[in-house]
């Protein structure tokens, strides 16, 4: 059996993306600051395999440890392997756009209609060809 991420609604929809691997967009609602995330499923997990931020203020200092390069702070946030990650879906702020494979990035209100009062989980599922 394949892995792929799971986004959904809690108690709704779910959409199977055809990856393993993601990278999370956003922008910081108070600094407009530009955020990057890589994870990836191992283990049946979903671990941070990368963080990106184009410069600090307003609580988010890069850590110590991070490197610049590329015009981002990059580093690897420790922590361990999560089995989801909730996401804030506000009507305020602009959205997340989530990237996997070769390039392709959507809007998650693509997804999920921005503004819903239900959490939205990203999880390890079973992968798309699995499903059928």
């Amino acid at each position: 059996m394949s892995i792929g991420l799971c986004i959904g609604l809690i108690g709704a929809t779910i959409h199977v993306l055809p990856a393993d691997a993601v990278t999370l967009r956003w922008v910081h609602t108070v600094e407009g600051t530009p955020w990057e995330e890589d994870l990836v499923v191992e283990g049946g997990a979903l671990r941070l395999r990368e963080a990106r931020i184009k410069r600090s203020g307003a609580g988010m200092d890069p850590p110590p440890d991070a490197v610049w390069t590329g015009g981002w702070w990059r580093y690897i946030p420790n922590i361990a392997p999560l089995t989801e990650i909730v996401l804030a879906n506000s009507e305020f702020a602009d959205g997340y756009t989530v990237c996997w494979g070769q390039g392709v990035c959507l809007p998650l209100d693509r997804f999920i209609s921005k503004g819903s009062q239900a959490k939205i989980v990203v999880t390890p599922c079973p992968s798309v060809r699995d499903r059928r």
